[in-house]
């Protein structure tokens, strides 16, 4: 096959040329055109999750939880008359910029005004005359500071912050080009600042549109670091401009390729994805190095450099290609963890990666044909003094020095381990900003004086429309905010229960003392006033009614903000949450469970407890028996102990069951902080999966080619071992655990096997040729492939070390576990591998390994110079080249 194919690569080098120019041509295209950023910051769950289905029925009951952008200032001097206009000024410039819905800030607040002739509330904006002749700065000041509502909701009087809230429409938000409208708004803002001094941006607005801008121009720069980067190396290695730029023309055209591909497929740029492209840089390089060294290798022995570039293909590219394959498969197992983003990335990543090497293994045959043979100096890197000396080096500890070897690995692992007992698992959502970030600082800023900054959302589901202004549900959905009020964790809530106060103090003429709930005596007379309040989508100074209760389907919101903590503590703190929350809002539940189930049991005189205890189940209870029957229920009215009568029929437990669960204020605890809290746990979760399924599917790939399980097993030993390392410096050094860095061990574990495999490659090619000198056979293939995998290790530690210059700390970490890990896979690769090889090696020379399903390395006869006419301009004999 390999024979095959060297010889339509070096025949037919005109048609791949222009084939590959087409499809980078179209590439390009999708690139350009179809390449879209994504913004959406913190939600990685599968569409099917339950955390996601509630997330999603809260959006479209109430539309989004994060699509409010926030401006704090902290200023002792806003109540002067011109500081004051200023504010309100901002605020009006603002709201005229498109796509923003609303702004809210003290400069344009309403207060209720009680018209008793028409018995309704006007709304009367507070500040409408600038030139203060209406009211004083000072009355304006006492009107909005002493309103409870607003206190600590757009302002912390005791700290001097104040708040001014935008709401952005979402399809300018999620649309790349349109989200630019929140940079312009504040660019717009910091104009003032000679006014109120420093402005703070917080909500998720802000953060996702500058986190996606950052991920743009990251992607671009750490392209540019890794071609610098790598072509540094190359020219170290190899001493040869032209490699050099042969090379950078293979990773130039994967890059747009990979680019290209993101925009075919319809997937979007997000922070993961833009890796793609420097990650095909470095994992490219390291195919041209392994196929560069065997040509030049090649041409050292003979000369020929036709000969060369053949048998390049023929013996190196089934190799490289098992290399690139195993690499792919360590992204694909992404696929398994049915989240949307990461799928995408393990898609785009493996197919990438495989043309990557359709690249590699075209271009470099195809440019070095057509280019002079290289020169004495470009080959002297094969007997490069210092990188002689280190294959050396191991050499001698593998043939002398194994008992060392073992011991040293031995206390390695037993380190490791002790420090893995020390990993923590974490992740909230700006866990990823390094400290000192502003975008932390000012979320930081937020939560310190108004104690949350990230959506935290209450649904409470009333069920009967009835249910929904009675005391008994206030004074339940009252509680409920007290016990968050108590929580420090959170921030000021609000609910329908805040209106209904501020109707009142409204109806006592705007006394802070009566914003309370409604007194019984007066629910009758401020009964119109609040049907023509409902009515009215004025609401409080551009808080509405309708953002707090969907009456459509009979449901009301909390709104309120949680700090930034760990996803496992948000996720810790929901489950303690949920049953205090059932206790305030059902705190008869388990009594009236209790009775149920003892009337299941057969005691009927607990039934009695439950209908004659309590009028609404009774009528429940009775209205599902009647069926809707007038007559029925007419006799049930008239004479309540028919209802005992039906005790003993089958299906009355379940009538009873029904009107007891229509009783229960069903609830529902979501908001961006808890599906980005779930999403975390559920990605490391199933990263852990996707590592096991890497090690399986490369473990059974491996059994394919060697067809021996003996061999996988020490095959795996010198891969296992970084992962172990890393694990005990996460563990030592406080990286915790969380998506962005249990990505390491899946990438890693993909790469590092690769040497496993050369390296075995060229083993198994040696027993063919030695006779089975068994112990001449590692050595030999030790210092055959040593050279190459030093050369390529360099390179990824290196390529991979640039994304620790990343302003994500997750992007940071990645880039400095995977160079570690990579770094530890070479060294038991060159040294632990060789040695378990030398040690076992009588236990290992099997039948099965003697006889490959394929070989890696091919030792087929070189196909005849003279038969091989390479279609050119100008030549047919590809001996004059």
């Amino acid at each position: 096959m390999w024979q095959t194919l060297s010889q339509i690569i070096l025949r037919n080098r005109l048609l791949i040329v222009t084939v590959i120019l087409l499809i980078t041509g179209g590439f390009a295209y999708f690139a350009t055109t179809k390449l879209k950023l994504d913004n959406k910051y913190g939600n990685m769950l599968p569409k099917d999750s339950p955390a996601q289905r509630n997330y999603l029925k809260f959006k479209s009951m109430f539309g989004e939880d994060g699509g409010t952008l926030v401006f704090a200032i902290q200023s002792e001097k806003l109540y002067t008359e011109e500081n004051f206009k200023k504010w309100k000024e901002l605020g009006d410039k603002v709201r005229d910029i498109p796509g923003v819905e609303s702004v809210i800030s003290e400069a344009n607040l309403v207060e209720l005004v009680n018209n008793k002739e028409e018995k309704k509330f006007e709304t009367e904006v507070i500040f409408v005359d600038t030139n203060y002749v209406e009211k004083s700065i000072d009355e304006i000041k006492t009107l909005i500071r002493t309103n409870p509502l607003y206190d600590h909701i757009l302002f912390n009087d005791s700290t001097s912050v104040s708040l001014m809230l935008i709401s952005v429409d979402e399809s300018f938000l999620s649309d790349q080009k349109k989200a630019n409208v929140v940079l312009d708004i504040e660019e717009l803002a910091l104009t003032y600042e000679h006014n109120f001094g420093k402005i703070h941006f917080a909500g998720l607005p802000h953060i996702r549109v500058v986190i996606g801008k950052r991920v743009l121009n990251e992607m671009y720069i750490f392209i540019a670091l890794a071609i610098g980067v790598t072509s540094l190396l190359l020219f170290i290695f190899f001493r040869s401009v032209r490699v050099v730029l042969i090379c950078n023309l293979v990773v130039i055209i994967a890059v747009v390729w990979s680019l290209g591909s993101i925009g075919l497929f319809g997937f979007h740029l997000s922070i993961l994805m833009a890796l793609i492209p420097p990650l095909m840089i470095v994992i490219g390089i390291p195919n041209c190095i392994f196929l560069l060294t065997k040509f030049h290798r090649e041409v050292a022995h003979h000369g020929n450099k036709i000969k060369a570039l053949q048998r390049v293909i023929v013996k190196i590219g089934n190799a490289t290609f098992m290399t690139n394959l195993t690499t792919a498969l360590g992204f694909s197992t992404f696929i398994f963890t049915n989240s949307e983003k990461l799928i995408e990335f393990g898609i785009v990543a493996s197919v990438n990666i495989l043309m990557v090497f359709l690249l590699s293994i075209t271009i470099i045959p195809i440019v070095f044909s057509l280019a002079n043979n290289p020169k004495e100096r470009h080959l002297k890197h094969l007997e490069n003094r210092y990188t002689g000396t280190l294959v050396d080096k191991f050499t001698f500890l593998v043939s002398n020095k194994r008992k060392w070897v073992y011991g040293a690995t031995g206390v390695v692992i037993l380190i490791s381990a002790i420090g893995i007992t020390q990993i923590e698992a974490t992740g909230n959502l700006t866990g990823d900003l390094p400290e000192g970030d502003p975008i932390l600082e000012d979320v930081n800023f937020i939560q310190e004086h108004f104690q949350g900054a990230i959506p935290f959302e209450v649904m409470v589901n009333y069920k009967e429309p009835g249910r929904l202004f009675a005391r008994s549900t206030l004074e339940k959905v009252e509680e409920m905010q007290q016990y968050f009020k108590a929580d420090t964790l959170f921030s000021k809530s609000l609910s329908l229960v805040d209106f209904v106060k501020a109707i009142n103090m409204a109806y006592y003429g705007n006394n802070p003392d009566q914003y309370s709930l409604i007194a019984n005596k007066d629910r009758r007379f401020l009964k119109p006033y609040f049907d023509n309040f409902r009515e009215s989508a004025d609401g409080m100074g551009g808080f509405t009614l309708k953002e707090l209760v969907d009456t459509t389907n009979t449901t009301l919101r909390v709104r309120l903000q949680i700090l930034d903590i760990g996803s496992y503590e948000i996720a810790e703190m929901v489950d303690s949450l949920k049953p205090v929350l059932d206790s305030i809002l059902n705190p008869d539940k388990k009594q009236l469970e209790h009775y149920y189930v003892k009337f299941k049991e057969g005691e009927t005189t607990y039934a009695d407890s439950i209908l004659f205890g309590n009028n609404s189940i009774y009528m429940a209870t009775t209205d599902l028996l009647s069926g809707g029957d007038a007559d029925k229920q007419l006799e049930f009215d008239m004479n309540p102990e028919l209802i005992r009568e039906y005790y003993e029929k089958d299906n009355f437990d379940e009538v009873l069951r029904s009107a007891i669960s229509n009783q229960y204020f069903d609830f529902t605890v979501t908001g961006t902080s808890v599906v980005a809290a779930e999403g975390t746990q559920y990605l490391v979760k199933n990263l852990l999966t996707s590592l096991f399924f890497a090690i399986v599917i490369i473990s059974i790939l491996m059994a394919f080619l060697f067809r021996s399980w003996k061999m996988v097993i020490i095959s795996l030993v010198p891969n296992f071992i970084p992962l172990l390392v890393t694990a005990g410096i996460m563990g030592y050094f406080h990286i915790p655990i969380k998506p962005s860095t249990i990505l390491v061990f899946s990438i890693a574990f993909g790469i590092s096997v690769d040497d496993t495999i050369h390296f075995l490659a060229k083993y198994r090619q040696e027993l063919k040729n030695r006779a089975w000198d068994l112990n001449g056979c590692v050595l030999r293939a030790l210092r055959e492939t040593g050279l190459s995998m030093f050369y390529t290790s360099i390179v990824l530690f290196f390529g991979f070390n640039m994304f620790s210059l990343s302003q994500f700390g997750g992007t940071q970490a990645l880039g400095l576990l995977v160079s570690l890990t990579l770094l530890v896979a070479m060294i038991t690769n060159l040294v632990v591998l060789p040695s378990l090889l030398l040690s076992l090696q009588r236990k290992l020379s099997t039948k099965s390994f003697k006889e490959p399903y394929f070989e890696l390395l091919d030792e087929e006869e070189d196909i005849e110079l003279d038969d091989l006419q390479v279609k050119s301009e100008g030549t047919t004999d590809v001996d004059k080249n």
